[in-house]
């Protein structure tokens, strides 16, 4: 099939950008073809686009022929180049010489046979084409040299010496698009017009991110419309309007897309169709044509593959049709759709309230990424904050604390706090309210709740406390101790919030005890530890009883029935505040007691106080800040021992809850020189021998542990290596 190339004019216009041209005139670079051109300026047209034409372009253009003189002779047109390509057979390079010439010589004729040899052949010539076409310009280069210094009177042709310098010209416009060199493109561009034609696309593409890169998104139009309007290669104008698309915006494309012949540009359309969806999907603010949902919900269902069920179900979610989108998600996952699509049928189903439908799901995809542990969790923590409590599985129950804990979310934190505080479990929702707000400071929902978890405890100083930090902030807060609202309220609440808690309990006792943390092999028995660690549950009431611990034991202020823990400045008070705190099981609000005797305090003071801390940090499941505090200190002998087999335990159940057993038992090895070995620990351990099949060692400690408290754990394990060495043997 026949090509046309026609060359690409640059001509004068002062509204466009301008660069300097070879002969230093400031040229427009308007991208109009050469026909166009001669039109306008025999119309006698005023437009700047069309008054003058590039010299590249005038030079080649046959001088006009004054009235009244003989007709000019055809000017000599070099056929050699045209002849070669035909003698190898080279139809591209061919067809695009043909085009050449006739845009520059348009009342010439090529010759009916191009393969006959031309009259005055020229051996040497040949193979300096030869030698073109292969690339080799410096070798042409060379060779031409070479013959002139031979024959002073030979002139290489000029169509070969122009088809040098554009080939040059190309390599320095590639070279200066790679560097990124913008108006240095532009300005090859405007000196070799032959350069930039269908022959040579890329450079009109290069030409075209010039000008988008120099703020001429109107221009690169310009460039990209002459190639659609006079190139015909199929994939050359699809890779147009490829580009068109990926710089201009659509007010430009439209134009572009005018220009399309039969369907060409059906996938650039889909494209366009799902890029707006895309913007929508993410700016609610925005939407889109009926005609572009329905071409890519034809996408969706014609497909094999996830991608458009998922963009298209994002875009319904945020414009309020999660049902819809739910569909779509599910399509998406079924199709290998993976994290993403995971993440959109989650979050659907959350907004369509199935909310334990999204909680199964979300589950599987925990480790997938951080956007689905979000979706996860944002969809658990509506499932949890329901009321009534709905009724969890403890496994589910232990999966949400655990991933909200490693996470450190505010939210989900205050959501098992209502979890706990809706079924009765007042004293979890206070320390779970008090972690939430020990990981964001400001979220008023964790401090509301805190509040009513004291208010119900009857922690009227501790109540009193969080009025006065948030009273300001928080009119619900503030009216928690307004004497008209509790007179308002005391007629409508006359049988009590008490009667509530009391039918609530009733109706939860089942519920699992929250938090909870560690997931667990079905085999083994419930060990459930909150996230506050079994090491530190009890810190304060364990110190021993060694004389070298008294310093630390006499600054520890037992909890004062009224629940005040006083609110002292200096670093003594802090400090007897933080232990009387730790004493209430209210870590997060004694480590804060104990940073500020810290900061106050030095000597013997600031010791305590980084001790209470790490006991703090300790009880809230933050093992890495309490080693940190721990570092902080300089205990007495029996302190340092206590505070490593804390520290150690931590390190325990940490390998433990990874299934590193074989590190887990070299950890309570060392923790046993220091500290006798709990009955927690001890079935743990009798646990991590079965898990690594070592069943002697396992039946040995389980056995003991039964024979001395009737453990019914302990008889659980030993059941279980029953069945397995049963199943072995048989």
């Amino acid at each position: 099939m026949h090509v046309k190339y026609a060359v690409l004019a640059i001509v004068l216009a002062s509204a466009a950008f301008y660069a300097f041209g070879r002969h230093g005139r400031e040229v427009d670079l308007s991208l109009t073809p050469p026909a166009a051109i001669r039109q306008a300026a025999a119309a006698g047209s005023s437009s700047p686009d069309s008054q003058q034409p590039a010299p590249e372009l005038a030079q080649a253009q046959p001088p006009a022929t004054p009235p009244g003189q003989p007709a000019q002779r055809p000017p000599v047109v070099d056929e050699s180049a045209l002849r070669y390509f035909a003698s190898q057979g080279d139809t591209r390079r061919l067809e695009a010489e043909l085009a050449r010439l006739r845009a520059l010589y348009p009342e010439w004729k090529p010759p009916a046979d191009l393969t006959s040899p031309a009259q005055t052949g020229d051996p040497e010539l040949e193979r300096l084409w030869k030698l073109f076409s292969e690339g080799k310009i410096a070798e042409v280069r060379a060779a031409i040299a070479q013959r002139g210094t031979r024959e002073p009177n030979w002139r290489a042709p000029v169509d070969l010496v122009a088809r040098l310098d554009a080939a040059e010209a190309a390599q320095r416009l590639v070279n200066a698009s790679n560097a990124r060199q913008w108006e240095q493109v532009i300005r090859i561009g405007t000196e070799t017009p032959a350069l930039l034609t269908c022959a040579n696309v890329d450079a009109l593409w290069r030409v075209a991110e010039a000008f988008v890169q120099t703020g001429k998104p109107e221009r690169a139009r310009d460039a990209y419309s002459y190639v659609l309007g006079n190139c015909n290669t199929p994939a050359e104008r699809i890779g147009t309007m490829q580009k068109a698309l990926a710089t201009l915006p659509d007010t430009l494309t439209d134009a572009l897309l005018a220009q399309e012949r039969q369907t060409e540009f059906s996938s650039i359309r889909d494209e366009i169709a799902r890029r707006r969806i895309g913007r929508a999907a993410e700016d609610t603010k925005l939407t889109v044509s009926a005609d572009d949902i329905r071409r890519v919900e034809a996408l969706a269902n014609a497909a094999t593959t996830p991608d458009d069920a998922i963009l298209l179900g994002f875009y319904t979610l945020r414009h309020n049709d999660p049902v819809k989108a739910e569909a779509l998600f599910q399509s998406a996952l079924q199709r290998k759709g993976g994290a993403k699509a995971a993440e959109g049928a989650v979050l659907a189903l959350a907004a369509n309230r199935k909310y334990r439908e999204a909680e199964a799901l979300g589950s599987q995809w925990l480790d997938a990424g951080a956007a689905n542990r979000k979706a996860y969790l944002d969809a658990v923590t509506s499932l949890i904050t329901q009321e009534p409590a709905p009724k969890l599985d403890r496994a589910v129950v232990e999966r949400i604390a655990k991933t909200v804990a490693t996470d450190r979310y505010a939210p989900g934190a205050a959501g098992l706090g209502w979890y706990a505080y809706n079924a009765g479990q007042t004293s979890p929702a206070e320390t779970w309210f008090e972690t939430a707000l020990s990981w964001d400071r400001g979220y008023e929902p964790a401090a509301y709740g805190l509040a009513l978890a004291r208010q119900r405890l009857r922690d009227q100083a501790g109540l009193r406390a969080i009025v006065n930090d948030w009273g300001g902030r928080s009119e619900r807060i503030a009216a928690l101790l307004d004497p008209r609202r509790n007179r308002a309220s005391r007629g409508q609440d006359a049988h009590g919030q008490d009667a509530r808690d009391q039918q609530q309990r009733r109706d939860d006792v089942a519920a699992p005890a929250v938090p909870v943390i560690r997931e667990r092999d079905p085999i083994e028995p419930a060990l459930s530890r909150p996230v506050r660690s079994r090491a530190a549950r009890q810190t304060v009431q364990t110190v021993q009883a060694d004389s070298d611990a008294e310093p630390v034991r006499r600054r520890q202020a037992a909890a004062p029935a009224s629940g005040s823990c006083g609110n002292g400045q200096s670093g003594a008070a802090a400090l007897q505040r933080g232990w009387c705190l730790l004493n209430l099981k209210r870590p997060a609000a004694a480590a804060e007691a104990f940073e500020a005797a810290m900061r106050s305090s030095s000597g013997q003071v600031a010791a305590d106080a980084a001790m209470g801390k790490t006991y703090a940090k300790l009880q809230q499941g933050l093992t890495a800040e309490a080693n940190v505090a721990a570092a902080q200190t300089n205990p007495a002998p029996a302190q340092r021992r206590e505070l490593s087999a804390l520290l150690l335990s931590e390190r325990f159940y940490a390998q433990y809850d990874h299934k590193d057993f074989n590190g887990a038992l070299v950890t309570l090895s060392e923790r046993a020189r220091l500290a006798p070995e709990t009955t927690d620990l001890m079935m743990m351990r009798g646990w991590s021998y079965f898990h690594l099949g070592r069943y002697t060692d396992a039946s040995r400690v389980f056995t003991a542990l039964y024979r001395s408290n009737g453990s019914p754990q302990a008889l659980a394990g030993l059941t279980a290596i029953g069945d397995v060495t049963r199943q072995n043997r048989y």
